[in-house]
This record gives structure tokens, C-alpha cells and sequence, in this order.
């Protein structure tokens, strides 16, 4: 979809911010030097659509989503102007416990793994660093994270997580 005026950064490169509301349930990140990308963050007030074969999801926008996606959008954007047509593309996501990363020991001594994201966390690079120098540390340390795991305080939540 078009930006609104003056969304590009000073600069004039094309650039613009890329915001991200937890509470909407939507990122918005610029899309070349006219246009915008919009997408959800599964929020819990919007209910996740299931389906038994993948085969089955449609690559193209439902009318439903892309509207309730495009009014979050104009929340943050009052600039924002949108269209009366779904367009862009819509994927589906494959949801498998059995393909959740992996941050652990192996059972060769002194080699760690952060493995298996598929590239969908490479946000969250700086975390997962943090979160392996507690592992390492602690097993080094003689922790037996076999029986007791380790748990990592978070510099800026502060939190165990």
C-alpha cells in the first residue's frame, strides 16, 4: 500500500521506520520508496485461522484480515490511506512444536547449539547470545542443566524467562 506523506526518513533514501505494536497486532516496515508492508503479529484478540492441509491456504490477502490488518495500520498512521481492495500476499505458517529452536549442550564437551529457528528469529539474535552465555557459563561452571535447568533474568524485562 502507498505511505502516507512523510513517512520517509530525512534522508530521502526510502527508508522509514519500522514499527511494530504488540497491542494492535500489526508491523508495518517500508517497502521501497512509496510503499508500505503490512502484517500481524497473531495477536490474541484476532483468532488464528486453522487449516488441515496447507495446500488448502490461499496466497492471496482474505478480505476479513486485510481489513482488520489495514485499520490497526491507519491506528498508527492517521495518514494512512486505505485501499478498497485487498492487495499484496498472505502465507501460511507451519506450527510444530518439533520445529522449535534448540539452545543446548551436546554431548561432545565444550560444544553449544542455537539451532532449528528458519530464520524467523533473526531479531532476537542478541537474546539468544545472552541466553547461551548463561547456558555456557553454567554448565562450564559445573551446572548440571541435565537435571536442573538454567534459568537467564533479562537485562531489560528482569524477569526469569
Amino acid at each position: 500500500m502507498a505511505a502516507p506523506a512523510g513517512y520517509q526518513d530525512a534522508g530521502g533514501d526510502g527508508g522509514g521506520p519500522v514499527l511494530a505494536d504488540m497491542d494492535l497486532g500489526t508491523y508495518i516496515r517500508p517497502e521501497g520508496r512509496e510503499f508500505l508492508l503490512v502484517g500481524g503479529t497473531e495477536p490474541e484478540c484476532g483468532p488464528l485461522e486453522w487449516l488441515d492441509d496447507p495446500d488448502d491456504g490461499s496466497p492471496l490477502p482474505a478480505v476479513s484480515q486485510f481489513r482488520t490488518q489495514m485499520t490497526r495500520a491507519a491506528r498508527r498512521l492517521p495518514g494512512l490511506r486505505v485501499p478498497n481492495k485487498p492487495r499484496g500476499v498472505a502465507r501460511v505458517v507451519r506450527r510444530d512444536r518439533r520445529l522449535d529452536p534448540l539452545y543446548d549442550r551436546t554431548d561432545l564437551d565444550g560444544f553449544y547449539v542455537a539451532i532449528g529457528t528458519s530464520g524467523n528469529q533473526f531479531k532476537s539474535a542478541p537474546l539468544v547470545g545472552c541466553l547461551m552465555t548463561t547456558l555456557i557459563q553454567g554448565v562450564e561452571g559445573v551446572h548440571d542443566h541435565d537435571r536442573s535447568a538454567l534459568t537467564h533474568t533479562c537485562e531489560h524485562t528482569g524477569p526469569d524467562h
